[in-house]
């Protein structure tokens, strides 16, 4: 799965905020501020880990490329290119998490081989991923799928800044820095599945959290805390009933609250979705809208100014095995109302049969992306129309993918500017998904 948050535009908007992007099995949750920003959050119980949300972020205004893109030209041929060179010998840094809170500023989580197998290592950029500085990890141990610390604790799988100094590794554990990474410290207390910050260091972060680890089928609370500060806030966000606990997604003051059904269940895996455009001060219930007998929301994204996007997909397969294409469904007041079916057909693409997951981001209502992945790789697909024509426009070639351990962000960080991170690599655009670049950690 691939595809990263963040996403600035090239443009009129002035954006403050930060973007995050998650690990497979995530949806995308966002980030932001003015013109908000999304990321991802992982949802690790449903996809990838349940990184398939999109994520939005910015910053002030964007000017120009990023360095990223002066690395290497910037034609689908050269990335293709370079991408054959890259696998040739598979680094050690493996990404799970990442986080941008301007065109060239970000962190990323990730693991690296070490004495015990696999260690939690934290990179940063400060010109847009052309080069990579490793930072101190906040513990050595990686969270698992569904949320849990595998072996020891305490582990993370999820990185949000809200400034270059100021950010928060999670899930479950919680560690925060002031100081870009050169300390942490753990915040005790509850298990944090889901945590996405906004209005950089005058903002507040958002986290949901409980008492058991991973789908443990716990009360869980939604919490709000000035950036920086460990005095949280019970916001008012109402109870789903569902075994694991939901996923927020952010843009600015707008919040998603999803909780994935579950596809393998024996009924219905709709998903349950509560938006706020106040913070969490008041909520509203939005249906799944993705309709027909055995359809169900997979992953969730928002976008500006009030776009909420469901990538849907069937639950029951045909009498070939096969789950057929997905398809989305797009509102654009915030789940009020939505937008016809609008299918994800394009050329070049994978037989439906082979992709074991999707994930979805978007820069606005008809700018959107939809990366599929399966055990030879991944594609991304990208609709500059609400959904209703799409392209394929980058294929990621498969290094180790497979379907319990796939690791795929992918996220706008404005309007034109997105990114999709596997293994060692970045994939950046600057044109809305029509051309990419490719730089490695």
């Amino acid at each position: 799965m691939i595809k990263l948050s963040p996403k600035v535009a090239r443009r009129s908007l002035a954006i403050a905020g930060n973007c995050a992007l998650a690990v497979a099995a995530l949806a995308l949750a966002g980030c932001g501020t003015a013109a908000p920003a999304g990321t991802t959050a992982a949802h690790k119980a449903s996809t990838m880990a349940h990184t398939g949300t999109a994520a939005h972020t910015g910053t002030a205004a964007r000017t120009g490329t990023t360095a990223a893109h002066k690395v290497h030209h910037s034609s689908l041929g050269a990335v293709r290119s370079t991408l054959a060179t890259a696998h040739g010998t598979p680094a050690s840094f493996s990404v799970l998490s990442m986080t941008f809170v301007s065109d060239v500023d970000g962190y990323a989580l990730g693991t690296v081989k070490c004495h015990s197998g696999r260690c939690v290592s934290v990179l940063k950029t400060a010109d847009g991923g052309a080069h990579w500085t490793q930072v101190k990890a906040p513990t050595v141990h990686a969270g698992g799928e569904f949320n849990v610390c595998p072996t020891h604790q305490p582990c993370v799988g999820q990185i949000r800044f809200a400034t270059p100094l100021i950010g928060y590794a999670f899930d479950p554990s919680l560690f925060l820095t002031t100081d870009g990474g050169a300390r942490w410290r753990q915040l005790a207390g509850l298990s944090v599945t889901s945590l996405e910050v906004a209005g950089g260091a005058g903002g507040t972060a958002i986290r949901v959290a409980s008492k058991g680890q991973g789908c443990s089928g716990m009360p869980y609370k939604v919490q709000s805390a000035p950036v920086g500060s460990n005095t949280w806030h019970l916001l008012p966000a109402p109870p789903i009933a569902m075994i694991c606990p939901p996923t927020v997604y952010r843009q600015g003051e707008r919040l998603a609250l999803v909780d994935y059904g579950n596809p393998a269940g024996g009924v219905r895996a709709l998903a349950g979705i509560e938006v706020s455009e106040n913070s969490g001060a008041t909520w509203r219930k939005v249906q799944d809208k993705c309709g027909g007998k055995d359809g169900y929301a997979a992953k969730v994204t928002i976008a500006p100014p009030n776009a909420l996007v469901l990538l849907c997909r069937h639950q029951m397969p045909n009498s070939h095995g096969d789950l057929g294409a997905p398809w989305v469904r797009v509102s654009t007041n915030d789940g009020a109302t939505f937008g016809p079916d609008r299918q994800v057909v394009a050329p070049s693409g994978f037989p439906t049969k082979e992709v074991f997951d999707y994930q979805v981001a978007a820069a606005s209502a008809s700018r959107l992306i939809v990366v599929a992945t399966t055990a030879h790789g991944s594609k991304a697909y990208v609709s500059q129309n609400g959904g209703r024509t799409w392209k394929s426009e980058l294929t990621v070639a498969g290094s180790g993918v497979n379907q319990s351990g796939s690791i795929v962000l992918v996220g706008f960080q404005d309007p034109l500017t997105a990114r999709i991170a596997q293994g060692d690599l970045v994939w950046t655009t600057a044109s809305g998904g029509t051309h990419w670049s490719v730089s490695q950690f």
